[in-house]
């Protein structure tokens, strides 16, 4: 199910989100106002997404809102893999603004409670879900070119989706709705 193929292009993806992430770490040291307009209207929708939910409410929410970014990492493979690699950057730059912004005002422990305990399942989702865009992209150039067949490759990339990147984002959006807010909470009281 995960070839070397798709490692490759998981690692390509890995690479552009870690280098868009360091570039948003060194923008918030660039523009510290601009850091806080962000910080705010992040705080704004995110706060809109999660109020008045009850856990079941939001972990559906959660796994929807990630499916959809998931989905459209992977069909941006159809525009050559140009929009992937949008979504990839803007991604990158807004998270590694965002843990700088953070870590500064909270430290690092309460950003990494926040992150891990769903983000070991909901970053590599997002990873596999861009790479796969990445080898639908490199499936249509090579149709194009007179071989191969990109129809028969999408059905095949379409089922490791649903088989690898729909169960990482369903258990993610759980773990974020149920048990992510009490690590938090252990974690802002001390203990």
């Amino acid at each position: 199910m995960f070839d070397n193929r798709l490692s490759l292009a998981v690692a390509f993806s890995l690479i552009i989100f870690i280098l868009f992430a360091i570039i948003g770490v060194f923008s918030l040291a660039q523009n510290e106002e601009m850091a806080e307009t962000l910080i705010q209207t992040l705080q704004n929708e995110m706060f809109a997404f999660v109020a008045d939910d009850n856990p079941l409410v939001l972990a559906g929410k959660l796994f929807f809102n990630n499916l959809e970014a998931s989905v459209l990492l992977f069909i941006g493979g159809a525009t050559l893999g140009l929009l992937t690699i949008f979504i990839l950057m803007t991604n990158g730059v807004i998270i590694g603004f965002v843990l700088s912004y953070a870590s500064e005002k909270t430290g690092y422990l309460p950003i990494l409670a926040s992150i891990i305990p769903h983000g070991i399942l909901e970053i590599p989702a997002f990873l596999i879900a861009a790479g796969l865009g990445f080898l639908l992209s490199e499936s249509l150039w090579t149709e194009f070119k007179g071989q191969g067949d990109a129809a028969i490759d999408a059905k095949t990339l379409g089922r490791k989706f649903i088989v690898i990147v729909i169960p990482l984002l369903a258990f993610a959006a759980f773990i974020e709705a149920f048990i992510t807010p009490q690590i938090i909470d252990l974690v802002l009281q001390g203990v």
